[in-house]
């Protein structure tokens, strides 16, 4: 009697399909982060994109080529910044700056007091992993929207950025 070792159990029907596959067989039907076109997904960015569809030149040939910029807000808050590549490629000053964010009030709050508001938190936190199990959280999604267009009136460039609580709007001439 000749005994065989295998590294899988033996199927008294034959291989299965599985084992004799060199590779797994995937369901049919593409996802649409299967396309070769999401291989590598969107660039991560709390900072909205703009897409420019013409240049934006001057008689000299200065000013922005089409492209994608990502547009950032400067640490003092005086410029929009177009970013392309990691590299600025203009800066555009700010005449109008909003932040919508809620002053915390801070409270001295005992340790009870700590404690319970953690729990609460916790509690809350784990209710809504629950609820939005099967997609993404609201409370996690980072709103960024831009919007550019030609001022006929004034002749300028105005950009209307709105990025985390905080909007800001450009303008520039070419």
């Amino acid at each position: 009697m000749l005994l065989a070792s295998y590294d899988t159990p033996m199927n008294p029907y034959g291989p299965a399909i599985d084992q004799l596959r060199p590779y797994k067989g995937t369901l049919s039907g593409e996802k649409e982060w299967q396309k070769p076109s999401y291989n590598n997904g969107p660039p991560s960015s709390k900072y909205p994109i703009l897409a420019l569809e013409d240049n934006i030149i001057d008689d000299s040939g200065k000013g922005l080529k089409k492209g994608f910029y990502e547009i950032r807000i400067s640490e003092n808050k005086d410029f929009l910044l177009f970013v392309q590549s990691g590299v600025i490629k203009a800066k555009v000053p700010v005449v109008f700056y909003e932040s919508y964010k809620k002053k915390e009030v801070k409270q001295n709050l005992s340790d009870k007091e700590i404690a319970k508001k953690m729990k609460k938190e916790a509690k809350e936190a784990k209710k809504d992993a629950y609820k939005y199990r099967r997609g993404e959280n609201p409370k996690d999604i980072v709103f960024n929207d831009i919007k550019m267009y030609f001022d006929d009136k004034n002749s300028c460039w105005v950009i209307i950025w709105e990025a985390d609580e905080q909007k800001a709007i450009g303008c520039f001439r070419i």
